[in-house]
């Protein structure tokens, strides 16, 4: 080993200008050892090398010449090749690659300056003006990649590429890429262009533009969206989801775009998201649409049946907030999701579930709890909205407190006797709520109402500003309050558990009604007095359960032994009667036409929660369970080992008896059926009962079947059968895990212009399929008895490993036609996707074709062919 200390020492010591015979010395480095040295001069830093073979030191020329893996570092910049020459006169490195006999790039020059890599065949890079000339250049811009046949790099950071190719495809040679003769290009914040042209699969397209803009900037950025195009039957050829993207900071953002239609509709979206990290995260969307030409009674013949555009202008408004900590204390959350009645079957076609939804709710809440209190608070706003009725309901506000389960008795001792006494425990639950609603119950309205002859007519009334103070007037509000008192479970005739309660409800009203019948108008006189009353109920229950086992010893080959386990309760609950108390009974009709004048008792209070239970219920319930399982060899396992197999998961019974009532004591019976059978096929059924006779007209008699012979009659039952299928698990042999097996099924929540999304190759095949039958009894109606039988069949399958087909549909035996049906194709592109969707029939009928860039970068190159539901 010689050093090079000396050596350098004297370089750097030599006078300058002065001139002498010229002498080479050369020192060649064991090749055995790397050896890491420096060399001070004329350059600002030091600079570190190393080589892995030798390193060739020209004193008299000033040169370091470095073999295999030689390895330079100069303050922020390293290169890396298989031969590099470092030139202290011109301050210049140059580096270069080699081959192997077979012709294989060895050693090929990396070069990294901070963040920014590059990777050439050749590099030449002057140390102290840091500009540089790169052949045959890949180098990473964000998340593209810039080829080069030849780069020069400026002080400035500046990249100027001859010959250059722009693609998000990370492969040598890339499927994809933007052909342009001259790019310049600023590291970390974007790259431009002249003309140029797409190319795939090495064929140039005319697709292109005079020049290009590419952000690539380290952090988010804002920019231009580039809209989709295509049309609509209704509203013409249209641009959608074009404008602007902004980052406003580090934690918000905002995404305003729009659409505009050639026949004269528009609309416009602002979408904003916000995370603060480790304390909350949220988003919110607001979205219009003006349509040029809605659906009227005039013009829905001319137009077409089925259409769906109902409204001129609507509205959409979703949003969210999350905390994103457990920490103890107060708490918002927050999700919203309303706006006009047909903004979602008018725009969000390509997304059945929010088209096909009549019912959308929305809340904000405040929580405050702590671990260590049995206090917890609750306020909230709630709104919810039907869109086929065009109801509203705002409660507003809806606050509770609540007192967790405490024992008082343990309170006053250290240690429990040991008692049953010990275990009684009481809490608290109070509630404030104010309801509003559009939907008027007549029964409740000051004034005169039409209650004979059944159920009281409601007046629905549209949310606007004409209405509001009407609406406002007929608020619903009050406050309730639950004690309940309970205690453990007391064990009975050493094998029964036994548990008592009683419960204490109190309600406080601010609204009292007086009714009065008006025989010349047939109606009712509605009077409203406002004030303070209060309405109290108390009622007390008891239950009693044990398990009964039985065991069958088989001692077979396979089977070892089956295990019944029945699980019988009954239980006993009594309410007092409050209907004299919080009830009015009023004749309703006219005894000179009717002879029986029916009653109606009609409630003195408004019932926000509910009228106080109207007559005595003396209530006796019982049910029986029972579960069914076979001991079994495993399979799995050479030694005796046994496994448990479930036979029946659920039977159950279930059905009362009520003391109080005058008539039909008995309830009905219900009965249910589960069970898991192949260790697939999933089975559950379950069946209604009715102990009476019913009379020819239909009407129930209160007289038992079994008097004439029959057990009951069956008023209603179902069946479902399902099963879902995948290699998981057929090898696992069963699907009654915890985890839902993985699938590729595609469901009406999927947009269906985002299958890439859902897919996961790593899934060769999947099947699922559900069957549905209902069976329905109506002895007073004309049809009787309804039966309705449905099938559901979904999946996906792998052609290769880069396409995939997924599927859903079923069939509809009852009215003898298709359900909603899509066919799904997806193909993996490598650097791109494509995906087309297909909605053969039905309302939503439509199909889409799109291949796209998968970088977000180029997510605008990319080929769309849309059509929608409205096309004929």
């Amino acid at each position: 080993m010689v050093s090079l200390t000396g050596l350098v020492n004297a370089w750097a010591q030599q006078t300058p200008g002065r001139t002498t015979t010229p002498q080479t010395a050369e020192i060649t480095l064991d090749s055995t050892t790397v050896k890491q040295d420096s060399i001070k001069g004329d350059i600002v830093t030091t600079i570190k090398y190393t080589a892995k073979d030798s390193i060739v030191l020209n004193v008299q020329n000033k040169l370091v010449n470095m073999y295999n893996d030689a390895n330079i570092e100069y303050g922020t910049m390293s290169l890396k090749a298989h031969t590099t020459q470092l030139d202290y006169k011109t301050n210049l490195v140059t580096a270069i690659g080699t081959k192997d006999s077979t012709g294989k790039a060895l050693g090929t020059p990396v070069f990294k300056d901070d963040a920014e890599a590059y990777e050439a065949e050749q590099i030449t890079y002057n140390i102290k003006s840091k500009k540089g000339k790169i052949r045959n250049v890949v180098t990473r811009q964000g998340e593209g990649f810039l080829h080069a046949e030849v780069i020069k790099k400026t002080q400035g950071d500046a990249l100027y590429g001859v010959h250059s190719k722009y693609t998000t495809c990370d492969l040598p040679h890339p499927h994809f890429y933007i052909n342009a003769s001259k790019i310049k290009a600023i590291p970390g914040k974007k790259i431009f262009s002249g003309p140029f042209n797409l190319v795939f699969g090495d064929i140039p397209t005319p697709l292109g533009f005079l020049f290009g803009y590419f952000p690539t900037p380290k952090k988010r950025s804002s920019g231009l969206l580039i809209p989709t195009f295509g049309e609509a039957r209704q509203r013409g050829f249209y641009l959608r989801q074009g404008g602007y993207y902004f980052v406003l900071n580090e934690n918000i953002d905002m995404r305003l775009t729009g659409d505009i239609y050639s026949l004269g509709s528009y609309g416009l979206q602002l979408q904003s998201m916000y995370l603060k990290r480790y304390k909350y995260r949220g988003n919110i969307s607001m979205s219009f649409s003006a349509n040029k030409n809605p659906v009227t009674a005039a013009n829905e013949a001319t137009l077409g049946p089925g259409n769906i555009n109902r409204e001129p202008k609507s509205f959409w408004i979703t949003a969210s907030h999350t905390p994103t900590t457990l920490r103890p204390g107060g708490k918002w959350s927050a999700s919203v999701n309303a706006g006009t009645q047909f903004y979602n079957r008018q725009n969000r076609y390509d997304n059945p579930a929010l088209a096909l939804n009549n019912t959308f709710s929305s809340s904000v809440q405040y929580q405050f709890a702590k671990p260590t209190s049995p206090l917890t608070f609750t306020a909230s706003a709630l709104h919810n909205m039907n869109t086929q009725t065009g109801v509203h309901n705002f409660t507003l506000p809806d606050a509770s407190f609540t007192v967790n389960r405490q024992t008082p008795l343990r309170w006053f001792k250290k240690t429990g006797t040991g008692t049953w006494f010990d275990d009684i425990a009481i809490s608290y639950s109070g509630n404030v709520r104010n309801l509003i609603s559009t939907q008027l119950d007549r029964s409740t309205l000051s004034g005169v109402s039409n209650l004979v002859g059944g159920t009281p007519a409601t007046t629905v009334l549209k949310l606007n500003g004409k209405n509001f103070r009407r609406i406002l007037a007929n608020a619903d509000y009050g406050i309730q309050h639950s004690i309940p008192i309970s205690m453990n479970s007391i064990r009975v005739f050493k094998y029964f558990q036994l548990s008592p309660g009683l419960s204490y409800n109190e309600t406080w009203f601010f609204k009292k009604f007086d009714y009065n019948y008006i025989r010349d108008l047939n109606a009712v006189q509605i009077d409203t007095t406002k004030g303070f009353y209060r309405a109290y109920t108390y009622s007390a229950s008891t239950s009693m359960s044990t398990r009964i086992y039985g065991t069958y010893i088989i001692k077979g080959k396979k089977i070892e032994a089956i295990r019944h386990l029945m699980t019988p309760n009954i239980s006993y609950s009594y309410n007092p009667d409050f209907s004299k108390k919080y009830t009015r009974a009023i004749q309703v009709g006219r005894p000179d036409i009717e002879n029986n004048i029916p009653i109606q008792y009609l409630p003195i209070y408004r019932n926000l929660y509910g009228v106080p239970t109207s007559f005595m219920q003396s209530n006796l319930n019982f049910s029986l369970t029972n579960n069914v399982e076979m001991k079994v060899k495993s399979k799995s396992d050479t030694a005796s080992t046994f496994e448990k197999v479930s036979l029946i998961d659920n039977l159950g019974l279930t059905s009362g008896y009520n003391f109080a009532a005058d008539s039909f004591q008995l309830q009905n019976v219900n009965v249910q059926f589960r069970t898991l059978l192949f260790k697939k096929l999933n089975v559950f059924s379950n069946a209604v009962f009715d102990p009476y006779e019913v009379s020819k007209s239909g009407r129930r008699v209160n007289r038992y079947s079994f008097n004439n012979g029959k057990l009951a009659r069956l008023v209603n039952a179902n069946l479902n059968l399902g099963m879902e299928l995948n290699p998981e698990a057929l090898k696992k042999g069963s699907q009654n895990t915890d985890q839902a097996p993985r699938t590729n099924r595609p469901s009406l929540e999927t947009n269906q212009n985002l299958v890439a999304e859902y897919v996961d190759f790593k899934i060769p095949w999947t099947l699922s399929f559900t069957f549905t039958a209902s069976y329905f009894d109506n002895p007073a109606s004309q049809t009787k008895e309804q039966i309705s039988k449905s099938l559901g069949i979904d999946g996906s399958v792998n052609l290769t490993e880069k396409w995939k087909i997924t599927y859903s549909s079923g069939y509809d035996f009852q009215y003898k036609k298709m359900t909603y049906t899509s066919l799904n194709i997806y193909r993996d592109l490598h650097c791109w996707e494509m995906s087309i969707s297909w909605v053969p029939f039905g309302e939503f009928q439509s199909y889409s074709i799109n291949i796209n860039a998968r970088s977000s970068i180029l997510r605008d190159l990319k080929l769309s062919r849309n059509r929608g539901i409205n096309w004929r």
